[in-house]
């Protein structure tokens, strides 16, 4: 079954991108979390000064990783402190746990998209409150006895781990998946399981049917799936090829490192103009528009008045449109936290100080793509249905889909494309003719990267 289309909501320049934030008692936990989630390593920042440095010394990557993991796991205990306490959280404590638990989780996989599509299931992920976390906690807590110096993220916590319970990675940077199997039931059906995996015995399994009854035969079904899944994607992160046991398709991420331009200096231009005059804009590759809003009455219309600036540059009521603090809640968003930007200006954005709005110019989009010499066409129906029924819904332009190539290759348009360009901070013509290159050396049938 394909997945099914999210809604959105109709454009309004009134109300579309209305200003977001964090309520401003929950700022000073906000910035203890950070700083042990995301900058315990600080003391080590001035010896390390290059990338390389951690790779040609062994002794000085393990004290980097060792202190980080030391802070990720003390920012994991504070959270789920609060939450089995349970006491006054508030949306904005939620957003913020989600937030730093994805930060962690970023981290682990190497800010990787590519893992992060692996991991998600595109599910609805549980509510640690109202779930269970003691068994996965002792877990974690085991885990990290044993390993010293090792990092064990609850999935729960964050918005996109649906492959196992526990994400880990251990002193030497080596990352892992463990599901927890939680009470006796569970343990015995886990124990056949690995010994039918092993064996492949189908006398044990028929009988297995027929005495443990159907709940258990199920839980078993959920297991090996959940197996299969957490194989996947072990064999996609160690070997860089395989096949997703669920969508059939071959999964391959290029051995090479891919140059992907960035727009990053661009937005922190923008972030540390709009301290001086209140405002700043700026218009990325002739596409992707950016507003930056900082002063008291321009933070509350800003955004009116970027859609009207960007309506009046050629924007669409259908072109993707979004706040920056929106990554908080996309589940394959970069959270705030994991941006490229000082750290003031991450909170000023969290808690309202700053509104940055981002959108694009799909018609724009494809000027460029003819500009650089690529092919832009619209799909036949037959085509476009065809996708739909895969769940790789593309993106509709004048009610169309559309098909960008290079001569060698073809892909349609999807908003996996939208969700780099507006955070991740990849500039879209990068996006296209990276992902248009890959395929035509790979030739594999994942569309969900663009």
């Amino acid at each position: 079954m394909g997945r099914k289309k999210r809604k959105k909501p109709q454009y309004d320049q009134f109300s579309t991108l209305q200003p977001m934030a964090l309520r401003s008692e929950v700022e000073g936990l906000a910035r203890r979390l950070y700083e042990l989630a995301c900058c315990s390593s600080r003391n080590l920042w001035e010896e390390i000064k290059h990338p390389d440095n951690l790779k040609k010394n062994a002794e000085l990557n393990q004290k980097f990783l060792a202190a980080c993991h030391e802070g990720m796991w003390e920012a994991q205990k504070t959270i789920i402190i609060l939450i089995q306490a349970n006491k006054g959280l508030t949306p904005s404590h939620q957003v913020l746990f989600r937030g730093i638990a994805d930060s962690i989780a970023w981290q682990l996989i190497g800010q990787q998209l590519c893992y992060a599509r692996r991991l998600f299931k595109e599910h609805l992920q549980p509510d640690p409150r109202h779930s269970n976390l003691k068994s996965v906690v002792i877990a974690a807590e085991n885990s990290i006895n044993d390993n010293p110096g090792s990092m064990a993220l609850i999935s729960d916590l964050t918005s996109f781990i649906q492959v196992g319970d526990l994400l880990t990675m251990t002193s030497t940077g080596r990352l892992g998946i463990v599901e927890v199997k939680e009470g006796e039931k569970n343990r015995a059906i886990g124990e056949f399981m690995e010994f039918f995996l092993k064996h492949g015995c189908e006398r044990s399994l028929y009988y297995f049917v027929q005495q443990e009854g159907k709940n258990s035969v199920n839980q078993l079904g959920r297991m090996l799936r959940q197996t299969g899944r957490m194989a996947h994607v072990t064999e996609v992160m160690s070997k860089g090829v395989s096949v997703d046991p669920d969508s059939k398709y071959k999964i391959k991420i290029p051995e090479d490192y891919v140059f992907m331009g960035s727009w990053n200096d661009e937005l922190n231009r923008v972030l540390a103009e709009s301290e001086t005059k209140g405002w700043a804009i700026s218009v990325i590759d002739e596409c992707l528009f950016l507003g930056c809003y900082s002063e008291e009455s321009m933070k509350r219309v800003g955004h009116v008045v970027f859609n009207g600036w960007f309506d009046s540059c050629g924007g669409t009521p259908k072109c993707p449109r979004s706040l920056l603090i929106d990554g908080m809640r996309h589940p394959l968003a970069m959270p705030i936290f994991s941006l490229n930007i000082p750290s003031e200006s991450k909170f000023d954005i969290l808690f309202g100080r700053k509104q940055v709005c981002i959108g694009i110019n799909v018609e724009s989009l494809l000027d460029q793509c003819r500009k650089v010499g690529l092919q832009v066409r619209f799909a036949t129906n037959k085509e476009a249905t065809r996708l739909d029924q895969t769940g790789n819904h593309p993106y509709r332009h004048k009610n169309k889909a559309v098909y960008i190539g290079n001569g060698g290759a073809e892909m349609a348009l999807m908003d996996g494309i939208f969700l780099r360009a507006m955070f991740h901070m990849q500039r879209p013509i990068h996006i296209i003719k990276s992902f248009l290159d890959n395929q035509e050396t790979s030739h594999t049938s994942d569309y969900e990267g663009c």
